[in-house]
């Protein structure tokens, strides 16, 4: 009895084992800025704070609760899983690349990078995006999930179609412009107090909450008109339906857009 029971405890290590990549991936000059890039379609995205000079890297395969449909070949015969994970990640001049499964079908993947490391990441489904404690510029997009961002500092560009974006930034870049949108959700993000920004503000069915002082404009729906026709022979005029206000006495641009959903903006 005891034997079989250390065989299924290993053959569940092994599975475990097949079923994680990890990798650690130093950088070419530990005492310079890193960007890391990583673009996968389905599974989630956690990145964390770690060591200086090196990105570790890990991707587990995603479980699937889909029934299989196919009918079987003939009598007597199973379906044979073949792996689909596998993990490519190159470095180049302090550029990490990570590629996850085959085109990026891969599972869910959660990083260490040094806490200065700018960060492009791109996920589509089955799960979210969420950073901790990074201080680069950061740049998250996901189609079908959250965005979920927590004791950044820097600049940020986050978008979500079907999806929160919830951010807490503890310092920011003061010369750089920002935006925070989603189709469909919340945008609840926390600044500095003593952030200086212009707010480009829109909320198609949803209200807007903020605890600084925010000095409107007074009229900000002004129309653009296209300059000419162009090959199409169009005139095109564009009536922008945002509001406009400055906190601090205004800075870079900061957007924030939701069609469903409110707007929070706090004061750190």
């Amino acid at each position: 009895m005891m034997i079989q029971r250390i065989g299924v405890l290993a053959l569940a290590m092994a599975a475990l084992v097949a079923a994680q990549d990890k990798v650690t991936v130093p950088l070419s000059d530990p005492s310079q800025p890193a960007t890391l890039k990583i673009n996968q379609v389905t599974g989630s995205i956690t990145i964390t704070a770690g060591k200086a000079g090196e990105v570790v890297v890990e991707s587990g395969s995603r479980a699937t609760s889909r029934k299989e449909k196919e009918p079987v070949a003939a009598a007597g015969m199973h379906r044979i899983d073949a792996g689909r994970g596998g993990m490519d990640v190159t470095e180049e001049h302090n550029v990490v690349t990570v590629q996850t499964g085959r085109f990026g079908l891969g599972g869910n993947t959660v990083i260490q990078a040094p806490a200065n490391t700018s960060l492009q990441v791109k996920t589509v489904n089955g799960g979210h995006i969420e950073v901790t404690g990074m201080s680069g510029e950061i740049d998250a997009d996901i189609v079908n999930g959250a965005i979920l961002l927590k004791n950044v500092s820097g600049a940020v560009v986050a978008h979500s179609v079907n999806g929160s974006v919830t951010v807490t930034l503890e310092k920011i870049a003061a010369d750089k412009p920002m935006s925070f949108t989603t189709l469909n959700g919340k945008i609840d993000v926390t600044l500095p107090a003593d952030t200086k920004a212009r707010l480009r503000l829109k909320s198609d069915r949803g209200a807007i909450y903020s605890d600084f002082d925010v000095k409107l404009e007074q009229d900000a729906s002004k129309p653009t008109v296209e300059e000419g026709r162009g090959t199409e022979g169009k005139y095109r005029i564009r009536i922008d339906k945002s509001v406009y206000g400055a906190i601090n006495g205004g800075g870079p641009e900061y957007r924030f857009e939701s069609m469903n959903g409110n707007i929070v903006i706090r004061k750190k």
